[in-house]
């Protein structure tokens, strides 16, 4: 449904966000959200506009993630309608020499689901979901069975 240039258009969404995160720049990870976008953080903490996104993301990069090191990786990309998008992205932080951030109290990594709207012949991410995946037994069958699908 959607062409091969809408999908490079969206990764590189995705690379203007990592790329500000790399750059310590709260302006460059908000540039590929719409202006009215919603960003839900890791901590569940919700913020509306690109605005507010820019400036939560520079108040980070100066704090609590000063040093990190940003890599997205997508695990999925699809197109509910030729405008409309839907992706899975894996972020891993670490700090830029390469030890773990926060060691022991998170995975390591976070997963992302995004939604990217094109108007106007332009992508732009209108909702953007970060979590923090975490271990607890599996429910039965069908969760253990997904689980290991997941995992291979």
């Amino acid at each position: 449904m959607g062409t091969a240039q809408d999908e490079k258009e969206i990764r590189g969404l995705v690379d203007v966000f990592v790329e500000g995160w790399n750059s310590g720049d709260g302006a460059t990870c908000a540039r590929p959200f719409a202006e009215d976008a919603e960003f839900v953080a890791v901590t569940g903490l919700k913020a509306k506009g690109r605005d507010l996104i820019a400036r939560g993301h520079a108040e980070i990069l100066s704090t609590v993630f000063l040093g990190t090191r940003l890599e997205a990786t997508f695990e999925s990309l699809r197109f509910v309608r030729p405008d409309v998008a839907i992706a899975d992205v894996t972020m891993r932080v670490q700090y830029a020499d390469g030890r773990p951030f926060m060691p022991g109290q998170y995975p390591g990594y976070s997963s992302a689901g995004l939604v990217a709207v094109k108007d106007d012949g332009r992508w732009a991410i209108v909702a953007f979901r970060n979590l923090i995946p975490f271990g607890r037994p599996a429910a039965g069958p069908l969760e253990q069975a997904l689980r290991a699908r997941q995992n291979a």
